[in-house]
């Protein structure tokens, strides 16, 4: 799984797979993306932030190509988390097209916060009303 997730990130930041071959870019790249998904978890805004930074990669360029394992998204994460400062930060960069997309399993951000708010977690309302905001 882990070299899918380098793979797809790789071609969408360096638009080509030709860099993948460098074990440091890999290895890199593997290491943002561990990065992004633990600044997701923590809601951790500054560090993603500074992360992306220092990569000098935008967010909105690769959003599409990681994936923090099974748990999905960097949304999902965040949300499932109650990281509302990360969750924040990722959809104020994602832009309204990658927010409103339905990922792997079909299903939208706004549906996954909104199944979450159905099942009894009414704290997940907070991530259904800031998703809908920025769409």
């Amino acid at each position: 799984m882990k070299s899918s997730i380098k793979l797809l990130v790789a071609g969408l930041v360096f638009g080509t797979s030709a860099f993948i071959s460098e074990p440091a870019e890999a290895n890199n790249l593997d290491r943002l993306v561990v990065s992004l998904c633990e600044s997701a978890k923590s809601d951790d805004r500054t560090g993603m932030r500074k992360k992306l930074k220092s990569a000098k990669i935008r967010l909105k360029n690769i959003y599409n190509g990681v994936q923090c394992g099974s748990e999905g998204s960097l949304l999902r994460v965040a949300t499932a988390s109650g990281s509302m400062e990360a969750a924040t930060f990722i959809a104020t960069k994602i832009g309204k097209k990658n927010l409103a997309a339905a990922e792997s399993d079909g299903v939208s951000i706004v549906q996954f916060a909104e199944s979450l708010v159905a099942s009894g977690d009414v704290s997940k309302q907070a991530f259904v009303d800031l998703y809908q905001s920025k769409m």
